[in-house]
């Protein structure tokens, strides 16, 4: 598991966005009830793969044996223990979600008298939809896993090719000359500047120890002690500099979007993660060999500057890199065309119904055969038990008869 601290913001949360995560599923009650109230098929977009809690949504059975929920560090295959944490924790995690989440949710929609008192129960509404889009990239997902025709992948959708940067910054970079340069960000969520001082004061003191030059994403104008190497900046456009060919390394928070744009443009990634589901991804990373980890509790001059080097100068990383990044372009369309034409779809046959699983209809017990393999389990340990019972009985009433004592005739 990843240490505790990281679990913890080590800096503080953008506004605009702890407000956005207060109500994280709203638009769900929204969705729903318009679907509802107007008679239209919806799409569910999700920001992650369709599993755990999400796979009923998809129409998609669960399958804890292959693949863990979020925030837990199981690697695949399994084995017996992970299967087991595996599995109570999907079951704990989807009972939450269904009866604590959503059913509040009903109960808050109908007491507002936004949901009509004769609709169905959003827990029965939301497996209606059509759709369900997910940002993951199908061929690169292991393991790779059994979808419905109603899912579809449209991961890195928002990926493009880079386009030529500022000139005041690409006059910067091609200062770096063969050294390269770094790039650093830990996204729109935080506030770097916000960040303990012992921390920021070990991100200076090594970034002006390298030969490249660091490019930083930063929320104020200013530093002390910036060294002369680091060039700072409060927006910065991503994309178009993880394209660059001088690109060395992209040190990230491990936010899902930042790691597919990184895939995109081949770049290998030293994630820092902050909070929520970057701990998952970039543990992820690291399994699949293509960048590494560093959580900010060990965040020492020794350990951040060799974790850099190690990135930076590791033959097999880069490999990986590449690997991936052939995989990801490697599709019949893009990925935004590739939902644009099932969204049509969708509307040129009003919901498309014919698409629809039962899987997420059917009671569990039921999909997964739970209830027959009891009865046959039932019935063969009934068979043996008689079975044995009965040539029990036959092999005593052999051994009395040939063995037992034997009455003689008087004389």
């Amino acid at each position: 598991m990843a240490p505790s601290a990281v679990n913890r913001p080590l800096v503080k949360l953008n506004d605009t966005s702890l407000h956005f995560r207060r109500k994280p599923h709203i638009s769900q009650v929204i969705v729903c009830t318009s679907a509802e109230t107007i008679d239209v098929p919806f799409i569910f977009v999700n920001p992650n793969k369709a599993v755990g809690m999400y796979a009923p949504l998809s129409g998609t059975p669960a399958f804890p044996s292959l693949t863990t929920g979020f925030f837990i560090d199981l690697e695949y295959p399994l084995t017996f223990t992970g299967r087991m944490i595996s599995t109570l924790y999907n079951i704990q995690f989807t009972a939450y979600y269904d009866w604590s989440i959503v059913s509040s949710q009903d109960a808050e929609c109908r007491a507002r008298q936004l949901c009509a008192k004769d609709m169905p129960s959003l827990l029965q509404l939301r497996l209606n939809s059509s759709l369900f889009i997910t940002n993951s990239v199908k061929t690169m997902e292991i393991p790779t896993l059994p979808y419905t025709p109603t899912v579809v992948h449209a991961g890195g959708m928002h990926c493009r090719p880079a386009k030529p940067l500022p000139q005041d910054l690409q006059q910067w970079i091609a200062g770096a000359g063969e050294s390269g340069f770094i790039f650093f960000s830990l996204g729109s969520l935080v506030k770097p500047s916000t960040m303990d001082e012992k921390y920021r004061k070990v991100l200076v003191e090594v970034f002006g120890s390298l030969h490249q030059r660091v490019l930083w994403k930063w929320d104020e104008n200013t530093m002390e002690g910036l060294p002369p190497n680091v060039r700072l900046s409060k927006w910065l456009p991503q994309q178009d500099i993880l394209g660059h060919p001088q690109l060395r390394l992209f040190i990230t928070h491990g936010g899902l979007l930042s790691l597919q744009e990184a895939t995109y443009h081949s770049v290998p990634v030293l994630g820092m993660p902050v909070a929520m589901e970057q701990n998952e991804n970039m543990r992820m990373v690291e399994r699949e060999g293509w960048g590494r980890t560093l959580y900010w509790e060990d965040l020492t001059n020794d350990n951040f500057r060799n974790r850099i080097l190690q990135v930076m100068d590791d033959p097999i990383v880069r490999k990986e890199v590449e690997k991936r990044n052939r995989i990801m372009h490697d599709q019949p369309m893009s990925p935004g065309d590739w939902a644009s034409y099932w969204v049509e779809y969708v509307l040129r046959h009003q919901g498309a119904v014919h698409l629809r699983s039962p899987a997420g209809q059917v009671p569990w017990y039921e999909l997964y055969n739970v209830d027959v393999w009891a009865v046959l389990v039932v019935v063969t340990v009934l068979t043996l038990g008689l079975t044995s019972w009965v040539f029990y009985r036959v092999f005593l009433a052999l051994v009395h008869c040939c063995c037992g004592p034997r009455k003689t005739k008087k004389e």
